[in-house]
């Protein structure tokens, strides 16, 4: 559900652009779209509303780039970085924290909330 959630708000803001004119009828599209690792559970998932979302519009033939940004764990305390995976932090908490496996810190999780970028390519 999230997905879907995300992907009608960026397809409404494509279709948008291309009303105001961005690329010509005929052109062929990319999106290419990096999101957070919270904001989709699965890239199969966003994928498929992509698809169903432009489907009878002008991106229907779009190829969707997509990128799923990885959550880390950045510690202050000893300068860690590390991917977390699956089930390592809450990604509903509003500040989403995690113990540091080196020196148990507790660290703020960067990188894994929204659309971190969004771009139109027409050729």
């Amino acid at each position: 559900m999230h997905e879907y959630g995300l992907m009608e708000e960026v397809v409404a803001l494509l279709l948008q652009k291309l009303r105001e004119g961005v690329c010509p009828e005929a052109a062929k599209m990319e999106v290419i779209l990096k999101v957070g690792g919270f904001a989709v559970h699965s890239a199969a998932a966003t994928r498929q509303a992509f698809e169903v979302l432009t489907k009878g519009t002008p991106l229907e033939t779009a190829q969707l780039i997509l990128t799923v940004a990885p959550v880390t764990l950045n510690c202050a305390g000893c300068g860690r970085q590390e991917t977390l995976g699956e089930g390592q932090v809450d990604p509903h908490a509003p500040l989403p924290l995690a113990q540091c496996p080196r020196c148990g810190q507790v660290a703020p999780v960067l990188g894994g909330r929204g659309v971190e970028s969004l771009e139109l390519v027409c050729d």
